[in-house]
């Protein structure tokens, strides 16, 4: 199986370093770079471990989540999205942001607190958590870990917040009763969504 080998902008992300950087150890030798055909540097793999190992830069990690199977094409959107970002690995999950029990998700958590990961890069912040994103983001700055949300939901009026935040409370506990996806919580859900819109 061929190498993989990186380019330019995806190295200097993976790296933390600048363009020049690269550039001038490329002339001086201190980095093994590939050339394409037209002349493009282009870094394999190996090398980027090696650097890595050597300035302790910890990988970026992009996490991608849908709520389920029927959405499989925004997760393909996400996940194509964050590889564009430069991240050199994608975790994935299907399943409701307030399930903490997400396998890619706890695989996250973990190469995080064993302090494996440089940064965590996201489409929107829910895609990571629907509650408690702040306190998440503590969690991992105090692992050296920086979480990257690459767009921002709207902004909402504190009223149309303090209703997404209710919804979301309810969803929670109608799943921990009904089972999350299930379609008693669904009912449930929809239901008070009616009530809140006549208010």
């Amino acid at each position: 199986m061929p190498e993989r080998l990186y380019t330019l902008k995806e190295a200097c992300l993976l790296l933390g370093l600048h363009p020049r950087t690269i550039q001038k150890w490329d002339k001086q030798g201190k980095i093994r770079v590939v050339r394409t055909p037209g002349g493009r540097r282009r870094i394999p793999e190996p090398e980027i471990r090696r650097l890595q190992g050597e300035s302790g830069v910890r990988p970026i990690i992009g996490y991608a989540r849908v709520s389920s199977r029927d959405q499989k094409d925004d997760l393909e959107r996400q996940v194509e999205r964050l590889k564009e970002a430069g991240v050199h690995e994608v975790i994935s999950d299907v399943g409701s942001a307030l399930n903490e029990e997400r396998k890619g998700f706890l695989r996250l958590l973990d190469r995080v607190l064993h302090n494996e990961v440089g940064k965590v890069v996201v489409t929107y912040e829910d895609r990571l958590t629907r509650l408690g994103f702040e306190t998440l983001r503590r969690v991992f700055e105090a692992h050296g870990t920086t979480i990257e949300a690459l767009d921002q939901a709207e902004a909402q009026t504190p009223q149309r917040e303090v209703v997404e935040d209710l919804i979301t409370i309810i969803s929670l506990f109608a799943g921990k009763t009904y089972g999350l996806g299930s379609c008693r919580q669904r009912e449930v859900v929809e239901r008070v969504k009616k009530l809140l819109a006549q208010t």
